[in-house]
């Protein structure tokens, strides 16, 4: 398994995340996607995958899904990489999330059942709860509605400490039982109907309880506005009614998914209580939206809303065109899921084509983009001119660059970087400096033998401690641990293992070291 000590501060994203689930999503996606910048500038991988795994889910919640979908590929991708099956296993059933979003539950519900089972080798039970949620939400979709309450059910076992996740999971619970109940209706069983509709009431009154009380908004709007559906079509209009008005009065920026959830459900009951032009202008705005939308139910649902408005005013001829729509859009759902299908594939293949050749360019390019030093690649080619001839090779990092970073802010952190770019550029009349990445460097000595070398990286290590920091920060300074290694002809990674065992020697005593010989050698030596 992969480790990587993360450089954003694991506040920061908790923070984001809170933000989501207390319906701040879009405040809560402008910040995680700035953390996202710092995380990929500082080559943090985990950071990186947790970011795009937030920014997914924001996308889910504001009704952005084809934002989404890439950024939950990369947060799984990058999730395996490192090993993380927790990880994997969330961003996956975002993902299948996002795909049931945009119509393709099929895709969904086999995504799904990965992460279930992903989340089932982890040890999360939060994870796993919320895998086996989208689950039974993919199942909805597929119109599976009465394999939907179980699997539901064992989610909110696991999650009875979360109010958050029982205010998202009991909402799903209630939308299934009045697909139960609509089956039941459908069926010639009016009488199973109402009692599944009972319960589905019941179980969306405690789900708006639960997110009220956990200050969950985005969760809250959901449950009110399914659960005025729910009481209009059992002819409690004035709760239903009360409903939308609480909606109102709940605070917070509306999602796209919302506002269109919130038209057409405030167009139908408008429509029932006998005010159509006002029904008629709210379900025209919850059409032009959703048109604009991924959604591929919002599109139908609202263009049916408005077609029954229509009707309901007499006029004929457009309801008729409008009732065309509405079928020829559920006609058109196979094609556009073929359609969605195959832009789904080609945007994985161009994400991973662009990525791939930004990191070929950034190769080429041979320099590092912040420090302007050479990279890792131009250190090879160097290692190779070298080879044949006398020289050394110095690993120099940077102590407790982590807490720069944390205590004085990332932007500090690059700068830090910079000035010590310049420093070692400033000494490099007998050296070349090398950045490897974060807050490591390597210095190559080509001609020198380990003594002359390690007084060089000695004059390294003074400069950087004598240098004045305290217009970065106050009371800031910087040191650099450093080990040094001669070559013997050997290839780079024995010479670079060599100065790694003797640059963490340097910080095991204590750091702001220069290390030129290991113990075994120094104990020869003395005898």
């Amino acid at each position: 398994m992969l480790t990587q000590q993360p450089d954003i501060p694991a506040s920061a994203l908790a923070q984001t995340w809170d933000m989501g689930r207390t319906g701040r999503a879009a405040e809560a996606l402008v910040a995680v996607r700035q953390l996202h910048e710092r995380a990929r500038a500082d080559d943090d991988t985990p950071s990186t995958a947790e970011c795009l795994t937030q920014i997914a889910w924001f996308c889910l919640q504001l009704g952005h899904a084809e934002q989404g979908i890439d950024c939950a590929i990369a947060a799984r991708d990058l999730w395996a990489k490192l090993g993380n099956t927790s990880g994997q296993a969330h961003a996956s059933a975002i993902y299948a999330w996002l795909l049931v979003e945009l119509g393709l539950a099929d895709e969904g519900f086999a995504e799904a059942s990965t992460a279930v089972g992903l989340a089932e080798l982890s040890d999360d039970r939060h994870v796993l709860a919320f895998a086996i949620n989208v689950k039974a939400v993919t199942l909805m979709y597929c119109r599976q509605d009465q394999l939907v309450g179980p699997l539901l059910e064992r989610a909110l076992t696991l999650v009875e400490d979360d109010p958050w996740a029982q205010a998202l999971y009991v909402t799903n619970l209630a939308f299934s039982q009045v697909s139960v109940a609509e089956a039941a209706e459908l069926e010639g069983r009016p009488e199973e109907g109402r009692h599944w509709r009972g319960l589905a009431i019941a179980s969306n009154d405690r789900a708006i309880a639960t997110a009220e009380s956990s200050g969950d908004t985005w969760a809250l709007r959901t449950a009110l506005c399914n659960g005025a559906e729910y009481y209009a079509l059992i002819g409690q209009i004035d709760v239903a009614e009360n409903y939308l008005i609480r909606w109102l009065d709940t605070p917070g920026e509306v999602g796209l998914r919302e506002q269109i959830h919130y038209l057409y459900t405030r167009g139908e009951l408008l429509t029932r209580t006998g005010r159509l032009h006002e029904a008629l202008e709210l379900c025209e705005q919850a059409v032009e939206l959703a048109a604009a939308s991924a959604h591929a139910d919002h599109k139908a649902n609202t263009l049916r809303r408005l077609s029954e408005v229509h009707e309901a005013l007499g006029h004929a001829e457009e309801a008729l065109a409008l009732y065309k729509q509405f079928h020829d859009a559920y006609q058109r759902q196979m094609g556009e899921m073929i359609r969605r299908r195959a832009q789904l594939v080609e945007m994985q293949l161009e994400t991973r084509k662009l990525r791939a050749q930004a990191a070929v360019l950034e190769e080429q390019a041979g320099r590092d983009p912040l420090t302007g030093l050479p990279n890792r690649r131009s250190l090879d080619a160097a290692f190779l001119q070298l080879q044949g001839g006398r020289f050394c090779l110095a690993i120099a990092d940077l102590d407790h660059f982590k807490a720069i970073n944390d205590q004085y802010s990332h932007v500090v952190g690059d700068s830090v970087l910079q000035r010590v770019a310049d420093v070692l550029d400033g000494l490099g009349q007998q050296m070349r400096a090398f950045r490897l990445g974060g807050e490591e460097f390597a210095l190559l000595f080509p001609g020198l033998d380990i003594g002359a070398a390690t007084a060089v990286a000695e004059a390294v290590r003074s400069e950087l401690e004598r240098t004045d920091w305290t217009d970065l920060g106050a009371r800031l300074r910087v040191t650099a641990s450093i080990g040094v290694a001669a070559s013997k002809g050997g290839p780079l990674t024995e010479l670079m293992t060599v100065a790694d065992r003797r640059l963490y020697r340097a910080k095991a005593s204590g750091r702001n070291l220069v290390v030129s010989a290991d113990l075994v050698e120094a104990v020869s030596l003395s005898a």
